[in-house]
This record gives structure tokens, sequence and C-alpha cells, in this order.
């Protein structure tokens, strides 16, 4: 976020930031711009800099009445993360690790909470992946079965990181999903899971997924060492 590289915005949300959580509540107006902008000592044109990083961290919201404080929210704040990282081959790796240790973690929490509902709506998923026309929306689908088991622990934190964290994942899933022929090797993969969520194994579940992690490794290597090679 550019507008971070002045050091009066900087300043001033910082202020601000530590005044709204400590002395505000949900529902407070914020002074109108004329009125910090005098106690800064700074421009409007600063203040509404400050503002909109404001709304971006979801510390407040616009009104017709002017910004607003809002409740905290965490996925606002992961999503401001999430925007730090790059396309290149090692924070494929990384994105990858990060799924690796949330899901794998939550399997316990998975099983004690799914529905047969919900795993008929994994089920779906898994055999309607490969059907999806792009890249994209192969990609989306496939963030979006693996979202709905991490969803499924029941851990809201958890949950609203996972989502955050949307766009770097689908990225990384993009890489693999340009060669159509891992497709069926994919869906096969995502059965396997939700027949172990089935029958409510957590041996055959952490097998499942644990190949399920190997095999995107290979492929992201794969994948990644032909774009290294290629030139330009």
């Amino acid at each position: 976020m550019s507008g971070f590289n002045n050091s009066a915005v900087r300043a001033i949300f910082e202020e601000l930031r530590v005044e709204l959580i400590e002395r505000c509540q949900p529902g407070d107006m914020l002074p109108n711009e004329r009125l910090l902008a005098e106690r800064f000592g700074v421009s409007r044109n600063t203040i509404r800099e400050v503002i909109i990083f404001l709304e971006a961290y979801g510390l407040v919201e616009k009104t017709q009445r002017g910004p607003r404080v809002r409740a905290p929210d965490a996925e606002s704040m992961f999503r401001i993360v999430s925007q730090v990282f790059d396309r290149s081959p090692a924070a494929y790796r990384d994105v990858l690790h990060f799924r690796r240790l949330i899901e794998i973690g939550l399997l316990p929490d998975v099983l004690d909470h799914i529905t047969d509902e919900e795993i008929d709506v994994l089920e779906r998923q898994a055999e309607e992946m490969d059907e999806h026309a792009t890249i994209r929306e192969r990609a989306e689908a496939d963030f979006r079965f693996h979202a709905l088991i991490v969803d499924a622990a029941r851990n809201l934190v958890i949950s609203k990181l996972y989502e955050a964290m949307a766009q770097p994942m689908i990225f990384y899933l993009e890489v693999g999903k340009s060669n159509r022929g891992i497709g069926p090797t994919t869906i096969n993969r995502h059965r396997r899971i939700v027949e172990a969520l089935r029958d409510r194994s957590y041996r055959k579940l952490l097998e499942a997924s644990e190949e399920h992690f190997r095999f995107s490794a290979q492929v992201l290597d794969q994948e990644t060492a032909t774009e290294v090679a290629l030139p330009g």
C-alpha cells in the first residue's frame, strides 16, 4: 500500500488506529476531515489517505454521514497481509506448506464436526471440478473444495484466515491447472478424501490428505521448473 511511504499518513494512521481500538465503540463517528486536519496540522488530502487505510484495515466504514467505527474484523487484516505475496516458485511452495499445516492440523476437528450433508457437497464439488472451462475456474473450484473442509472444523478464526488467503492459494493452484492431464488424478485424490470422511476414519483421512499434498508438491515442482527453464 504505497500511501504508507508518506510518513505523515503512517503516523496519523497509527495514532488513530490505537485510538479507535482503545477508546471508541463500533458505531461511533469519526470527526470530519476538517477537524482531523486541524488536529494533526495536515491537509485534508492527507486525512483522506489515512481514512482510506483505516477502511482497508476494516477499522472504519463509509456512511452518508462520514466514516464510522466498525467492529474488529480479523479477515480484513488477514487480507491485507495476503497482498504482499508474489507469484514466485518460492512463494508458491510456502503457500502449499501453509495449506498443509492448516488442513492436516484441522483433520481431527473436521471429523468431529462435519455432517453427512457437507460430505455430499464435497463429493459433488470433487466430481464437477474438471468440468470448468478455464484454468481460473478450475483453480477456484479446487480452492473451494479445501475451504469447505476447513470450514467443517468450525474454527471461525482459521476459516477467516484461510478465506482471506484465497487469492495467493488460487494463484498457486492455477500453476497445475494448465496441465489438463493431471485433472483425473486430482479428482481421484479428492475422492479418496471424501471416502475417508464418509468412513469417519482419521487414519484414512490423514493418508489421503498427505498423499494429496505430496502429489500437489510434485506437480508444483514440475510446473515451476518448466517455467524457470523457459526463456524470458
